[in-house]
C-alpha cells in the first residue's frame, strides 16, 4: 500500500513566527536549514506562516469562535512581510521557487516549478 502522507525535507517557521517575522529572519532561517546541502541539489522545505487578517469577535477563528491567536495582529504582520517585494526578490535572488504543497505531487526531480505561488487576490495586504 503506497503512503499517503506527504512531507518536506525541511521545516522552517519556529523562530520566525508573529511579530518575530522578517525577510532578514526567513532568509536566515532558510540558510540554516539548508546549510550542507550539495550545490544543484534541489529540495523542498516548508515555511511555517499563520498570515491574515485578524479576525474581530464574534466572528472567526477555528472552532468555537476566535481566540487570541486569529485575533492577533501578528498575522496581519506576517502578511506583510511574506508579500513585501523586499522578500520576493530575495528569495528569487537565492533561487528560492515557491509552491503549494499540492504542486509537489506532481514535480519530478530536478524539474523546476512552471510559476511562482501567488496569494489569492483577497490575501493581498491593502497598501500602508
Amino acid at each position: 500500500m503506497p503512503l499517503s502522507h506527504r512531507w518536506t525535507e525541511a521545516f522552517v517557521g519556529m523562530s520566525t513566527c508573529g511579530r518575530h517575522m522578517s525577510a532578514h529572519r526567513v532568509m536566515g532561517a532558510l540558510a540554516r536549514a539548508l546549510e550542507g546541502i550539495p550545490a544543484g541539489h534541489t529540495l523542498t522545505a516548508e515555511l511555517m506562516t499563520h498570515p491574515g487578517y485578524p479576525s474581530v469577535p464574534p466572528i472567526g477563528g477555528c472552532g468555537e469562535g476566535p481566540d487570541a491567536f486569529s485575533c492577533s495582529w501578528e498575522r496581519l504582520h506576517e502578511l506583510r512581510v511574506l508579500t513585501a517585494p523586499t522578500l520576493r526578490a530575495r528569495l528569487a535572488q537565492d533561487g528560492v521557487q515557491l509552491c503549494a504543497l499540492h504542486d509537489l505531487d506532481s514535480k519530478r526531480p530536478g524539474e523546476s516549478f512552471p510559476y511562482e505561488a501567488a496569494l489569492e487576490p483577497s490575501m493581498e495586504p491593502p497598501p500602508p
